[in-house]
């Protein structure tokens, strides 16, 4: 999103659909074949760009709305709504207690975020509460939601290394890639706890390919 101006390149109706209705991949589901996403034999990807009027720009918010009329009316998108239990992580303290250094009051926020061997992902924060580190970072290399469970409301100073779980299919981390996920974070004395919960969920009951521009 710049200004006035939604622009989508090379992306799938379902990429589309899931940031037009706020969705994780897993809260997406129904369609067509050429619908998806990671399915390169089958996928069809697009490019699109939205142009809105006014001032001052529109929200985010404004933008998916948007792209929800622009869906029904190109791809003749037609969902519904549902609820289901949804795989989660309830990050938790472990039974040692947390390892992590409480950052000075007078610090700032600041996280450095970089490759670690093919898959993974080295983070070296400073002033990061457990929530920041769930939104910023943990939550984006997931297809499970993150609670925090902890209890802890301070702001640390940590060092974290760990594969990404929602890897592309027959891209596995190597024997070069730090642990997964799950296991990393018990050096920061923490767990990530499986469990569902109920979330809100999208299904396609019809799609078409897109109508010519115009």
């Amino acid at each position: 999103m710049r200004g006035d101006t939604l622009d989508a390149e090379h992306v799938s109706l379902f990429s589309l659909v899931t940031f037009a209705y706020n969705l994780r991949d897993v809260q997406l589901s129904g369609g067509p074949t050429w619908v998806k996403s990671g399915v390169s034999a089958y996928s069809e990807l697009y490019q699109v760009i939205a142009k809105t009027t006014g001032d001052p720009p529109p929200s985010m918010e404004i933008f998916r709305w948007m792209l929800q009329n622009l869906l029904a009316e190109r791809f003749q998108l037609r969902v519904h709504h549902a609820q289901k239990d949804l795989p989660i992580y309830n990050l938790v303290v472990g039974k040692g207690g947390p390892k992590l250094k409480e950052s000075p009051a007078d610090a700032k926020f600041n996280f450095v975020a970089s490759g670690a061997g093919r898959l993974g992902v080295k983070i070296v924060a400073v002033h990061m509460t457990m929530q920041e580190l769930i939104d910023h970072q943990l939550a984006g290399y997931t297809d499970r939601p993150i609670f925090d469970k902890t209890g802890l409301t301070a702001a640390y100073d940590f060092t974290l290394q760990f594969a990404v779980e929602n890897y592309p299919v027959g891209q596995e981390p190597g024997p070069n890639d730090p642990p997964a996920l799950i296991t990393a974070v018990h050096d920061l004395g923490l767990n990530l706890e499986r469990g569902t919960a109920p979330f809100d969920t999208v299904v396609i009951d019809h799609a078409e390919r897109p109508s010519a521009d115009r």
